[in-house]
């Protein structure tokens, strides 16, 4: 489902909003779990019933804005952990394969 000309809030709305719907189902905004043959998901996500923009206005700019600073929040955490872990590379002397082995064993 593609949603075309929406302002940032309702994006948001609607990111945030539907999950929780479907999650709750049982009639929640409007949203019912099962489907049937003439009722599918995308019928059922069209029938849901997503808060006035006006009334979570507010709540949706303090969420949006969060949001952002915890991204930027996560970024610097990664810049800073990487940082660190070159030093600690470079501390222990360790070469190039070395450390590429001790990356890949540490994403696993």
């Amino acid at each position: 489902m593609e949603f075309i000309g929406l302002s940032e809030e309702m994006k948001a709305i609607i990111k945030e909003f539907v999950p929780v719907a479907v999650e709750e189902a049982g009639g929640f905004a409007n949203f019912r779990e099962t489907a049937t043959k003439t009722n599918s998901l995308i019928d059922r996500l069209k029938k849901t019933t997503l808060p006035a923009q006006d009334d979570v206005s507010d709540g949706i700019q303090r969420y949006l804005s969060t949001k952002n600073r915890a991204e930027n929040i996560q970024y610097q955490i990664e810049k800073t952990d990487d940082l660190i872990n070159r030093i600690v590379y470079a501390l222990y002397g360790f070469e190039d394969d070395e450390v590429e082995r001790i990356e890949s064993t540490l994403e696993e």
